[in-house]
């Protein structure tokens, strides 16, 4: 069975975090039903660039409030992480095996119109990688 893949809307800030290996949680309301799954990451006001995939090994769902070490590792501030949840549980999405399009030999920056994407998801969709 091949692993799904989805492509990600992020934040430049947090996809800098990503990228430099700080960020390891990525917070989400949803999440793919089946795992492990690859994350392709779609910089937002990129003009739709995917500047790196990571590999989500682990989700686990959550209050925002009970795992104060998750919200720090998704470089969030607990406000934020607050703010964002509604008092509600959210998917943490645990970042492995990062691959930087932009830094490793043998790479590109990828566009999501290699998708057949005409703009970038408002949060994640599946694709055909």
């Amino acid at each position: 069975m091949s692993m799904k893949t989805i492509i990600v809307t992020i934040k430049p800030a947090h996809l800098g975090n990503i990228r430099r290996g700080i960020k390891k949680w990525e917070i989400r309301k949803t999440c793919p039903k089946e795992l492990p799954f690859k994350v392709l990451c779609c910089e937002s006001g990129s003009g739709g660039q995917i500047k790196a995939e990571f590999i989500c090994d682990y989700a686990e769902m959550e209050h925002t409030a009970d795992v104060p070490y998750m919200v720090e590792e998704a470089c969030v501030s607990q406000m934020e992480a607050l703010e964002y949840s509604k008092d509600c549980r959210v998917w943490f999405w645990h970042i492995s095996d990062m691959v930087d399009y932009c830094s490793t030999k043998g790479q590109r920056i990828r566009n999501i119109s290699e998708f057949g994407l005409k703009r970038p998801p408002q949060s994640w969709q599946y694709i055909h990688d």
